[in-house]
């Protein structure tokens, strides 16, 4: 009997014990997890595209085994340091961050953020740019791609602030001072660095978020925002499509390689052995694909025709190798995770949380139409990355901050919304 009793000790202390195990295993996975009542749409769209995305890598990266034999397991361990990083920035931003007291550290950043932006003066130029902070290993670090993300929540922040004190409505200049000081400092930057791609999405960033707020104050700027954007559109239109004036002003200054680049999207042939390489190649590689494309692993322009393959050709590789598969997966995740935005943006009244989801909205979509306008040489090529498929950790890391804080105004949305 003694040893019946001992045994029903045994068997509940197991029982109290895997009990334990599971409410920890349990804790620890609410700990690692973005906040209840995230979008979960969102979620998939960016797990699958950063799958994808990192088996492109590995695949791309392959072509230059024939000079590295360790090239492929090298890129793997630095794609999944990028990951895990990636993932850490989403998560704090995510059940850390908050308008309230970052409202009372913006110069902070702001100066932070200058001089981090000053850092890659200090190393060698690539591709035209001057934009890289160069680490031991290979590893780099854009500092410019942060900028983004910042200038989002600058803006909120203004908007946030001012909800909190009618007074700064009253003037758009004084509304929007930090916002306006970092778009400023961006610009000088960025010419500085040669980067117009980073540039233009940083722009149209500060425009699109501009108009959100309705303040009566605003309304002025707004009108003449939207005017001076109608007359710019023309303008390049004019300079640079219909005619070659634009084109050619710009050969003589020091962003001769973006008139370069303007003439290889005009006419990618007209010098495929010189500037005109990276852009035919991309051409012949999507246009060999045969719709199905060529399969996993089989892209023949990775093996030296692309010399960006991994990163801002990484497109041309992929429709390679998956045809309208793999093109149109990349659309249907990048649409989804849009919409998604979009859709909440629309739902809420809370103006902070409009700007910050149709923000990244217009981060995720600039990002988007620039590298595959570039790659299909529809549009002259800016070295922008397609986010979540591009190799590098700077740009992975910036916009995961962007969609961790995406997801925090979608779960505040939500429990507003079933509180109501």
């Amino acid at each position: 009997m003694a040893r019946k009793r001992l045994s029903r000790k045994d068997k509940a202390q197991k029982k109290l014990n895997r009990k334990k195990t599971s409410q920890r295993l349990r804790s620890f996975i609410d700990l690692i997890m973005l906040r209840k009542h995230s979008d979960i749409y969102i979620n998939v769209a960016v797990f699958v595209l950063i799958l994808f995305g990192t088996f492109m890598i590995v695949s791309t990266n392959v072509g230059q085994t024939t000079t590295n034999s360790t090239v492929v397991l090298t890129t793997l361990i630095k794609q999944i340091a990028f990951l895990f990083a990636a993932y850490f920035c989403m998560w704090i931003v995510n059940h850390v961050f908050s308008f309230r007291w970052f409202s009372k550290a913006e110069m902070m950043f702001i100066l932070f953020m200058s001089v981090f932006m000053m850092m890659p003066f200090a190393f060698s130029a690539s591709g035209g740019s001057q934009a890289w902070i160069r680490l031991p290993g290979g590893i780099t670090i854009q500092p410019s791609e942060f900028t983004k993300p910042l200038l989002i929540v600058l803006i909120a922040c203004a908007v946030y602030k001012a909800k909190r004190n009618p007074k700064l409505q009253e003037k758009w200049s004084k509304l929007f001072r930090f916002p306006i000081y970092a778009l400023v400092l961006d610009i000088i930057f960025l010419i500085l660095q040669r980067d117009l791609g980073t540039m233009s999405i940083v722009v149209m960033i500060f425009f699109v978020c501009i108009l959100i707020p309705d303040y009566p104050s605003i309304q002025r700027i707004q009108k003449n925002l939207k005017r001076l954007f109608t007359v710019s559109v023309l303008g390049v239109v004019v300079l640079f499509g219909i005619t070659d004036i634009g084109t050619d002003i710009i050969a003589q200054t020091p962003f001769s390689h973006v008139a370069t680049r303007i003439e290889n999207a005009k006419n990618p042939y007209n010098d495929i052995y010189g500037e005109g390489y990276q852009p035919a190649n991309s051409l012949y590689g999507i246009a060999s694909s045969n719709i199905i494309g060529k399969g996993i692993g089989a892209s023949a322009r990775k093996y030296g025709y692309l010399t960006q393959a991994d990163n801002d050709y990484i497109l041309a590789v992929t429709i390679e190798e998956t045809g309208v598969f793999g093109l149109g997966l990349i659309v249907l995740l990048y649409g989804v995770i849009i919409y998604r935005l979009f859709y909440y943006a629309f739902k809420t009244n809370e103006t902070v949380y409009k700007i910050v989801l149709v923000g990244n909205a217009t981060y995720l979509f600039m990002h988007f139409f620039l590298n595959v306008g570039g790659v299909a040489a529809l549009i002259p090529f800016t070295g922008v990355p397609l986010l979540f498929i591009s190799s590098g950790g700077s740009s992975l890391m910036a916009i995961c901050t962007a969609i961790g804080l995406s997801q925090q105004c979608i779960s505040q949305i939500r429990v507003k919304e079933m509180n109501a």
